[in-house]
């Protein structure tokens, strides 16, 4: 698309010339050195001719002004390492999710370009993108996010006026569907739950937690006299492996009630609550890791108990709480501090449609509204005689 041609002047000094063609025409721009030659090929190559020379502020006038400035601004790629570099108090995985972001998303389409240049246009067309290779909405938005939020810290820095990526509409996906289990079929797949699993499975149902925060309890983290469970901590996902970290939201930090036939199943001799059994290469007291139950218990138990369609998760046993929760009439706040939500309009979000006693009552009320407001058979008025002229 773009090539560098070097010039070697009689005076002894080297310039540059990109090469382009554009509307079948070939055309060439001076640019003062080669870092920025390399830079306007780069981005032709990524956004068009055209719009880099819309970037550039180019028509057939040379560029040596504007190349100059070019070499001494930042692009979109070295602000967002910029950025990372200098994030303070997230988790030790977030720094290599989001420079996965930006190696395999972001740089493939907007790196190249100068931050001052970077236009909505720009990031809508990053969006489309994305959801043409076939993103999932959420994971659309989660990116997004991180791209503004590095850039609402560029205005901050006077590096740009104004945040392009606010105001782009972002796709929307279905999610995946919530499978709520009723009691039969929560049986029939505790039934197929090898046996040293079972009581945890039982735990995840009724305490509605997380795996990460389940497999995080200690034993100490109960108190059977209350027939309680602090929950405090959770395992998190990182370079290096597994470290115990805060649980996702500050409202997830909670003490909850449990049912006192499930936590006297449990064991409490370990340093964990939930261990391995130290079976195959798995040593035995071990804390359980999500991708080795999930393999090994979870899947193989679904499978057998052959419960109807969509095949239950892990995560499901948590929104089967809810479900049980909701329809033996717990009020949704309470339901909110049990899960650890950390508004009650995710809560609401998750699981308003299932509460359907107040969209009842509502509708008695206009039912009983609606029959006061028909006035009984002797006490309507007569109809108005029919008058003729004659």
């Amino acid at each position: 698309m773009a090539s560098i041609r070097t010039v070697h002047r009689k005076d002894g000094s080297t310039t540059y010339q990109v090469l382009y063609r554009l509307d079948g025409r070939q055309s060439s721009l001076p640019v003062v050195d080669k870092k920025s030659a390399d830079a306007l090929v780069a981005l032709m190559a990524q956004v068009g001719v055209k719009r880099a020379l819309e970037i550039e502020g180019v028509s057939t006038a040379p560029v040596r002004a504007t190349a100059r400035a070019r070499a001494a601004s930042m692009t979109v790629a070295e602000w967002l390492e910029h950025h990372i570099q200098h994030l303070s108090g997230v988790e030790r995985r977030t720094p290599a999710d989001y420079r996965g972001y930006v190696k395999n998303d972001i740089n493939p389409v907007l790196g190249a370009i100068p931050l001052a240049e970077l236009s909505r246009d720009d990031i809508a067309l990053w969006v489309e993108v994305m959801r043409e290779t076939g993103a999932a909405g959420k994971t659309v938005a989660n990116k997004h996010g991180f791209l503004s939020a590095a850039l609402n810290a560029a205005v901050t820095a006077g590096k740009i006026p104004a945040n392009p990526a606010l105001g782009v509409r972002l796709p929307r996906t279905e999610r995946d569907e919530m499978r709520f289990l009723s009691h039969n079929e929560f049986a029939v797949l505790l039934a197929a739950v090898t046996e040293p699993w079972r009581p945890m499975v039982r735990f995840l149902v009724a305490s509605g937690a997380r795996l990460s925060e389940v497999t995080a309890l200690r034993p100490s983290d109960v108190d059977r006299s209350q027939h309680t469970v602090r929950i405090s901590r959770g395992w998190k996902r990182g370079p290096g492996g597994y470290h115990i970290g805060a649980p996702k939201t500050k409202r997830s930090v909670r003490t909850i009630n449990v049912p006192k036939s499930v936590l006297d199943d449990l064991d409490y001799s370990g340093e964990w609550l939930f261990t391995n059994p130290g079976r195959g290469n798995r040593a035995a007291g071990g804390p359980v890791r999500a991708p080795n139950f999930r393999a090994n218990v979870w899947w193989p138990a679904t499978a057998r108990a052959q419960v109807s369609p969509p095949r239950p998760r892990i995560h499901d046993l948590r929104h089967t709480c809810a479900s049980w929760m909701i329809a033996a009439g717990v009020p949704l706040p309470v339901i909110q501090r049990h899960l650890g939500h950390e508004s009650i309009k995710t809560t609401v979000d998750l699981y308003g449609h299932l509460d359907r006693s107040s969209a009842q009552q509502a509708a008695a009320v206009i039912d009983a509204a609606l029959g006061s407001a028909s006035a009984p058979e002797d006490e309507k008025p007569s109809p108005e005689p029919n008058l003729k002229e004659k």
